[in-house]
């Protein structure tokens, strides 16, 4: 959804809301990418931002695990390491989904002009870099469990009892 829709979500939501595949605007501001009040909001809600590991989300030529752990660091500085996790986008034909994107360019906003880069995606190899990263940067081991998967658990979890004691 645009920004407007999800903030006016996440004010009428009563349980934790998930952005599964999004990257910090402030870092690199791409129209896919959120915001830092739609951030904070979610984080108020209990939620998670999922980062993905997709190059132009990034803002990168190639999808390397340094600028994915930015994006990462950015948002747990900014509300906290319980509210982050990893959200990859997969993809083993690169050449089929570019050449899906070229055929489709309708699809895809305007970007401010620019063209969208061939397509590079963070692989799961990858994960034990970044938790690497993360425990070199002084987060703790509980943190970066949480940022690997744990903080999902955690919400769906918040989810289950919401729902058990409708």
């Amino acid at each position: 959804t645009g920004h407007r829709t999800s903030m006016e979500a996440m004010e009428i939501s009563t349980r934790p809301v998930i952005f599964s595949h999004s990257n910090a605007f402030a870092l690199v501001p791409h129209y896919r990418n959120i915001k830092d009040d739609q951030i904070k909001a979610c984080a108020r809600s209990g939620g998670i931002i999922g980062v993905n590991g997709v190059n132009e989300f990034l803002g990168s030529e190639k999808a390397t695990t340094d600028v994915m752990f930015r994006h990462v660091d950015y948002i747990a500085q900014l509300v906290g390491p319980e509210h982050v996790g990893i959200g990859l986008d997969y993809v083993k034909d690169y050449d089929a989904i570019w050449r899906w994107m070229q055929d489709n360019p309708d699809l895809w906003p305007d970007n401010d002009g620019a063209a969208p880069l061939y397509p590079d995606h963070a692989q799961p190899e990858q994960i034990l870099e970044l938790a690497a990263m993360l425990l070199d940067s002084g987060y703790s081991r509980v943190d970066v469990r949480g940022i690997l998967g744990e903080n999902y658990l955690r919400v769906l979890r918040q989810h289950d009892r919401t729902k058990a004691d409708s």
